[in-house]
C-alpha cells in the first residue's frame, strides 16, 4: 500500500499514513481522530486537502511533539499491536528530515557516533514518557469509542442480561434496586418501560414492537454498561467474567478512569 506523506521542514504524519500503517479504512481512521478530539483526549489537527490521481482528499497532518504523542494515542486506540511500527516511522520520518552530511574526517565520524548515541538516548526516554501517556489517555479513549462506535445498537431485557452474564430476570431485578430504570407496572405480566430519566440519559429506548405492536425496553450499549457497572458493584457479576468483549473492556476502562481520578 502506498504511503501517503506532506513533505514539510518539521517531521509530520498524515491521517492516510496512519490508515495505510495499520491496515484499516482512511475514514474509519479520520472518525477515530474525531471522536478523539471530541472527547478531548487529543488535539485537533489540521484537516487538509491532498491532491491524488482522482480527487483531492482531506487528510489529518500530525506534526511536532504534540502531534507525535497524539499519533500514538489514535494508534493505540486503532490496532495497539502497531505501535512498535509507528515508533520505527516517526524516527525514518526524524532522521529524513535530518540527513546530516557524512563524516570525511576521524573526528567528525566520532563526534557523528556521539552525537547518535545522545540521540538514541534522548529517543528511548521520549518513547517512556509517550508509554505513560498512552497509559492514561487509552482508558478514555476506549470508553468514548466504544460508546459511539455501538450507539445504534439495542439490547432487549433477556439480551441484554445474557450477554452480560446473568439473566434478564436478575438483571432487571438489580435495576429495580438502583431505581430510576423501569417505569411501575401494574402487573407482572406487562412489558417493562424505562422511565424519562432513564431515555434522557441514552441509556435506553422504549421502541414498539413490529410484530406483536407492544412496547419494549431496549437498553443502548451506554445503558447496557451503566447496567454493567451496577452488576459488578453489587458482586452479581464481575468484570473478566462479562462474555461481550466491548462491554467488558468499556466496564473495565470506566472502572480504570475512576480508580486513576481517586
Amino acid at each position: 500500500m502506498k504511503e501517503l506523506i506532506i513533505k514539510t521542514s518539521t517531521p509530520s504524519m498524515t491521517s492516510a499514513e496512519i490508515a495505510a500503517l495499520v491496515g484499516s479504512r482512511h475514514d474509519s481512521v479520520k472518525r477515530t481522530i474525531e471522536r478523539l478530539v471530541k472527547s478531548g483526549v487529543i488535539t485537533s489537527p489540521p484537516l487538509v486537502e491532498k491532491p491524488t490521481a482522482g480527487r483531492p482528499v482531506a487528510v489529518y497532518v500530525f506534526s511536532g511533539e504534540e502531534g507525535k504523542r497524539d499519533t500514538y494515542v489514535v494508534v493505540a486506540q486503532l490496532s495497539p499491536e502497531f505501535t512498535g511500527l509507528l515508533v520505527d516511522r516517526w524516527q525514518e520520518l526524524e532522521n529524513a528530515a535530518k540527513e546530516p552530511p557524512l563524516p570525511r574526517t576521524y573526528k567528525e565520524a566520532l563526534l557523528h557516533l556521539v552525537a547518535q548515541v545522545e540521540e538514541n538516548e534522548r529517543l528511548t526516554e521520549q518513547n517512556e514518557a509517550l508509554d505513560e501517556a498512552l497509559s492514561i489517555a487509552r482508558p478514555k479513549a476506549i470508553l468514548m469509542d466504544r460508546l459511539a462506535g455501538t450507539s445504534e445498537q439495542l439490547y432487549g431485557i433477556n439480551e441484554a442480561g445474557r450477554i452480560l452474564g446473568t439473566s434478564g430476570a436478575v438483571m432487571a431485578s438489580c435495576m429495580d434496586m438502583v431505581g430510576n430504570v423501569f417505569a411501575k407496572r401494574k402487573y407482572s405480566t406487562t412489558p417493562r418501560q424505562f422511565v424519562k430519566q432513564f431515555i434522557d440519559r441514552e441509556y435506553g429506548r422504549n421502541v414498539t414492537s413490529t410484530s406483536g405492536g407492544h412496547i419494549q425496553a431496549k437498553f443502548t450499549f451506554k445503558g447496557l454498561c451503566y447496567v454493567a457497572l451496577h452488576l459488578v458493584k453489587r458482586g452479581i457479576i464481575t468484570v473478566d467474567t462479562i462474555p461481550y468483549r466491548p462491554c467488558r473492556d468499556s466496564v473495565e476502562a470506566a472502572m480504570a478512569m475512576k480508580k486513576s481520578a481517586a
